[in-house]
């Protein structure tokens, strides 16, 4: 019996075709919503008309500015590229997606449990539970544009890089990340010992005080530390999960610094002066560390 491998070949291309076409609808149906969310929980926000009533300490709010500010200027205009650029079939889609979505998952999961809503002394007409859908929106669009960007990248897309140098850039990622995580540990160890914070920050908001911290000592430095730890043995291999790693911690540190400042600015007296010299410090490394790693990829990025 003669198989006619020519016409099998055709039909599947075309369910390929039709497959890529489905999934770029939801890609960019993801991208869009999630920039246009961000941008709308910042207008509606503390940072805006306060229309939204989060339930959290007055230090709390201040956070929440930051976080809404950095979004606003980094990750929804993010999002919104991945969009057109999926839209486009252009390459540097799958870098934009892969960029965001960890931080768009981070987000929702911060601001969805993160709420005071048992503290004795937080009264008033608190009604952020009535936007939650907006917070699920950010965590499964964040899903979507994770897997599917991830999906997009093929051995070809990763440089060559000199060993040597990501070995010394690790190390410092890694010494920086360890000071982050030797803060946190040190603030827990006076819960644990002293029942507060000595900047009484546990005491005013102790639920995302347990939140951040669980999330930033379970997930953001251990991604760091194997980030890294990647990037020093295996850097080819790795290179669509460093773009996963160097977005989200970009847009966390991003969102980390723009609190520090508003906190200083506002003479928050949880603020740690400490915070804006090693933030700031992580900033640069990750700006620096993602420069780096695209530049020979993204035409914007490539020497003249």
């Amino acid at each position: 019996m003669k198989i006619n491998t020519k016409t099998e070949t055709m039909e599947e291309s075309k369910l390929d075709t039709r497959y890529e076409s489905k999934d770029r609808v939801l890609i960019c149906f993801a991208a869009f919503s999630s920039g246009i969310v961000l941008i709308l929980l910042a207008v509606l926000g503390p940072l805006g008309l306060e229309v939204i009533k989060f339930k959290t300490s007055q230090s709390g709010i201040w956070q929440t500015q930051g976080q809404d500010l950095a979004n606003v200027i980094l990750i929804a205009p993010i999002c919104i590229a991945a969009g057109y650029t999926q839209i486009k079939n252009h390459s540097i889609s799958k870098y934009l997606l892969t960029f965001a979505s960890l931080t768009l998952i981070y987000t929702g999961i911060s601001y969805g449990i993160g709420q005071e809503w048992n503290h004795p002394n937080l009264t008033g007409d608190y009604n952020v539970q009535k936007y939650f859908w907006m917070f699920l929106i950010l965590i499964i669009d964040g899903l979507i544009m994770m897997i599917f960007g991830l999906m997009q990248f093929t051995e070809d897309d990763a440089p060559d890089f000199n060993s040597k140098g990501l070995k010394r850039y690790g190390f410092a990622v890694i010494g920086v990340l360890s000071l982050f995580a030797m803060m946190w540990l040190k603030e827990i160890l006076e819960v644990v010992k002293y029942g507060d914070t000595a900047t009484g920050s546990y005491s005013a908001t102790p639920v995302v005080f347990w939140v951040i911290r669980y999330l930033d000592l379970g997930l953001s430095i251990p991604i760091g530390y194997i980030a890294m730890y990647l990037l020093m043995t295996r850097p080819k291999r790795a290179f669509p999960l460093m773009i996963l790693f160097f977005g989200f911690f970009i847009g966390m540190i991003t969102a980390v610094n723009a609190m520090a400042w508003i906190m200083f600015l506002r003479n928050d007296p949880e603020f740690q002066t400490f915070g804006l010299f090693l933030f700031g410090t992580l900033g640069f490394l990750s700006y620096g560390g993602f420069y780096y790693l695209i530049r020979k990829k993204i035409p914007f990025f490539k020497r003249s």
